[in-house]
Order: C-alpha cells, then structure tokens, then sequence
C-alpha cells in the first residue's frame, strides 16, 4: 500500500491508466491509509530492531530509487507516481527512526503539495490529450494560472521555506542529526533530487516552444481552475495552520545548520534543473550514457525481473495445471460420457418390444441374482445320505 521497493510497480501501473480525475486522489492522498497504518504499528515496530533497521534501509533505497527513475521518465503520471514513492520512503525512514511526529507532517505536506501538482498537470493533460512530456512545453503564456499552481505545489513540494515540506524535513532532519547522520545525507540528495524532477516536469510543460499538442491550450473551465486555486490556496497557507496549531519549532531552538543545508539543496536541484529543462543551456535530450538512462527509464529493470521470476513462475504453474485440467480431468469425464454413450448405443440393439420375452429376462435375472446371493448358504447345508 505504501509503494515501497520492490512492491512499488502498483501505483506506477495503476497512475498509468486511470483517468485524470482519480489521479489527485490516488497521489495526493491514496496512499496515507497505508502511512496511517504504518504510524499507528509504530510502537510495535519498536519493539524489533531488525524491524526498524528494516524499514530505514527499505525506505533509503525506495527514496533514493523512486527520485532518480522520476527524472527519466517522459509520462508525466509516472514522473510524479515515482516522486510518491519516494516520499513514502522518507516517512518509512522517519518511522523507522521512532520519528512519527515527523512522518505525519510529511504525510500531511506532500499530500496537499503532490495533489496540486496532480490537478494542475491532469489540467494540461486534459486539454492536450497527452501524457508524454516530450509533446508539450511553451505553456507558461497559454495557461499562467495552472503554471501558477504548478509552482506552489512544487515548492510546496521541496524544502523551501516557508512552504510546508521545509519543516517537515527540518523536523525529520533534527531527529537523525546527532544519531545517523548517513541518513540526513541521504535525505539530502533525496530533496535535491525531488527539486530536480518538478523543475524537470515544469521545464518540459511550461518552458520552451510550443509542440504540436500544445499549440492551442486555453486554460480550463472554472469547474476545473477554481478547485486548482483552493488547493494552492491550501498549500500557501498550511506553514499558518501549523504555527497556530504549535506544530512548528521555535525559531531560537531551531537547526539552523540543518536548515541551511536543506536550503542549499533545493536551490541546488532548481538551478541544475533550471539551467537544463528552463534556461536551454544544454541541447535536449539530454544526452547521458545509454545503460544508466535505460536503467532508471526502466526502473532498475524491476518489471522484467518479476516477468522472470515470480510471472515467469506463475505462468508455468498455470500452464502445467491448464493442461491436467484439460487431459486428464476433462478427458476422465469425456472418457465416462463416452462410455455410458457407447453402452446405450449396444443396448438398443436388445429391444424387441416383445414383453414375454422381457419378462422371461426379467425372471431369469432374478433367478441368477437369488442363486449368487444364495450359494454360499447351499454350500455349508449337508443332507443326510439314504442308507
């Protein structure tokens, strides 16, 4: 439920064929029923090591994988399904750590965040009538408000203050820095990365020339924008709600260190992409070696792997029991109907429509049936002999 390696390829799938109206419900939130869970067996988890170090290095690979596969992809659904996955990691690394304060404010931000980013690209899929992010772009002057809410929810989306995702980071962050400094470098490469991947998608949209799938794109309905500039509206406001709810440090204890390194990170993963999928500084596409671009476009090689392995396994298994199915206990059923058939075919050849000669049969089977039965008594009786 969690989208976590290797059990990660559902969301990806399902993204890839659902309409665009479910999408804000399977990315921005579907997915916390099974973060809820996962908050909730917490201190259970607690209670194994293994268990923990389990879900942190679960969480680390997934994190790590789901950013890097996000920016080789040109379906815009799956860029986005893999940034989730990644994300889950974090909040398997955060409660892995006994962090769960920090693992339901990431729960909350990334969800409001991703599902803005959800509405605002199912807005510009549904116009163009295309997820491949190599026929669109030139959008910013068509569509500035959906462009609009495409950036809020990207920042919403990155440690950058003072957008949501920054504190939930920052509160994650804080925990592990004393303890497991690995992993905040790993957290690190994780928002940067992410940063990388939505300055990507909205490069590849918004950026550049027109395509011939975007050269006419008018902003949507109001049944369609209005919605998208609540969720916005959400978004730029949560850092409020927190502060009043008193979900946020105190500026005086805050990581400062820490803070500035989350900082530096996003700006880092904006401006590379920036200067890339914005700026134009480099030819696109962007050439990189052929085997390390096929292996994250085509996730690590996972869906071949289960089509070897467990697929491959499963397809056997199916076909050796379709063929007993089909030979053996089919060709015992065929075998007794064609028996039964053939016996009833012989025995026609016996009618005469004679009922004497019926009832003599009838008289001499009994009489053979009443001898068998009897035998075995006639054989023990001894008559006395005559003298």
């Amino acid at each position: 439920k969690c989208a976590q390696f290797p059990l990660h390829l559902w969301l990806d799938e399902a993204m890839g064929r659902s309409a665009t109206q479910h999408d804000s419900k399977k990315l921005g939130g579907g997915w916390r029923r099974g973060a809820w869970v996962l908050v909730k067996l917490a201190p259970v988890l607690a209670l194994s090591p293994v268990a923990l170090t389990a879900m942190i290095a679960i969480g680390a690979v997934t994190a790590i994988g789901g950013t890097l596969i996000a920016i080789a992809q040109i379906d815009v659904k799956r860029a986005l399904s893999y940034l989730v996955s990644a994300y889950m990691g974090l909040v398997f690394i955060a409660v892995g750590a006994q962090q769960t304060e920090a693992a339901l404010l990431l729960v909350l931000t990334h969800a409001l965040a991703m599902a803005l980013l959800v509405m605002s690209t199912g807005s510009i899929v549904l116009n163009n009538i295309t997820q491949d992010l190599t026929q669109l772009g030139g959008l910013w002057s068509r569509r500035p408000i959906t462009g609009l809410s495409f950036v809020v929810g990207a920042l919403g989306l990155i440690a950058l203050p003072p957008l949501g995702s920054f504190w939930a980071m920052l509160k994650l962050a804080d925990g592990l820095w004393a303890t497991r400094p690995v992993v905040v470098a790993i957290l690190l490469v994780v928002n940067a990365l992410s940063a990388f991947g939505v300055t990507r998608v909205f490069g590849l949209i918004f950026a550049g020339k027109r395509q011939q799938m975007s050269e006419r794109s008018p902003e949507n309905l109001w049944t369609i924008t209005m919605p998208m500039m609540i969720m916005a509206g959400f978004t730029l406001h949560l850092p409020l709600i927190l502060q009043s709810l008193s979900l946020l440090p105190n500026w005086a204890i805050l990581n400062k260190d820490m803070a500035l390194l989350l900082i530096w990170s996003s700006i880092f993963g904006i401006s590379l992409g920036g200067i890339i999928y914005i700026g134009q500084a480099i030819s696109r596409p962007v050439g990189i070696w052929q085997p390390l671009r096929d292996l994250l476009a085509y996730d690590f090689y996972t869906p071949r792997i289960y089509r070897s392995t467990i697929v491959g396994s499963v397809d056997v298994v199916s076909r050796i029991v379709d063929w007993g199915d089909r030979y053996i206990v089919d060709g015992l059923v065929n075998f007794i109907g064609f028996a039964s058939i053939f016996g009833g075919e012989t025995l026609k050849y016996g009618n005469s429509g004679r009922t004497q000669f019926y009832a003599l049969t009838i008289a001499a089977g009994v009489v053979i049936i009443t001898v068998l039965m009897s035998w075995s008594i006639l054989t023990h009786l001894s008559f006395p002999i005559a003298q």
